[in-house]
């Protein structure tokens, strides 16, 4: 029985290893891409926090700054895995209004 439950275990890990490099290499992959976004309806200081929240929550974003005083969010994000769609619903959820920067492309 020790025996049986230690190759179960072996065999899993080994999977596991097998897989997770998959994983990397697919991310490795993905195209880095950035994106402007005014945000509108900031009130405080702490708002750009809540923004940023609400987008790194987003699978596929890598990073968030976030202005106050520009009025503005900047997002890199891997292409194929998050959509500025995805982005500007994220934000709108959060009870902000956000659009693209003017000259931005999607």
């Amino acid at each position: 029985m020790e025996k049986t439950i230690h190759m179960v275990v072996t065999s899993v890990l080994i999977l596991a290893c097998l897989l997770f490099p998959v994983n990397i290499a697919m991310s490795s992959e993905a195209t880095v891409k950035k994106v402007a976004l005014k945000v509108e309806g900031m009130s405080c200081a702490s708002c750009p926090a809540t923004v940023k929240s609400a987008l790194k929550r987003l699978p596929g974003v890598i990073s968030a700054d976030v202005s106050y005083k520009e009025k503005k969010a900047t997002i890199s994000y891997y292409d194929g895995k998050v959509t500025v769609e995805k982005m500007i619903k994220a934000i709108e959820d959060a009870g902000y209004h956000a659009d693209l920067n003017t000259g931005e492309k999607r």
